[in-house]
């Protein structure tokens, strides 16, 4: 019987570091959500592409509303370098204007700024 509890005690204390730590990994998840300006899939897929920085889970932006949403570990990134990391793609987000050298590089059908409209 002694055996039985002694087992159970070391198995207790071995998965307590396991459960802290997955825990405290679980705190650090983060959504955040924000306008980035684009046109066309093609736009879709560049800002996605531009966010998934190390410690973004997940990039998602709705080209009908220009809304984006990432899923994001905040002791790996912050959302001012994924708002950075869209800009340096050509795109302009609620927070920080696009790099006009990417603009200047994106597809005319991407050239949200030019009045170019929505296919």
């Amino acid at each position: 019987m002694k055996t039985y509890k002694n087992l159970i005690y070391i198995l207790f204390l071995v998965a307590i570091p396991f459960l802290a730590k997955a825990q405290k990994s679980d705190k650090s998840i983060v959504t955040c959500e924000f306008t980035v300006q684009g046109v066309c899939e093609m736009c879709k897929e560049r800002i996605e592409e531009a966010a998934l920085i190390k410690g973004v889970k997940m990039a998602e932006w709705d080209n009908s509303t220009g809304v984006f949403k990432a899923v994001y570990r905040e002791d790996k990134v912050t959302e001012k370098e994924i708002h950075e990391a869209i800009a340096m793609a050509g795109h302009a987000t609620d927070q920080v204007p696009a790099d006009s050298e990417a603009y200047d590089r994106l597809p005319k059908c991407c050239a949200y700024n030019d009045g170019i409209d929505k296919h």
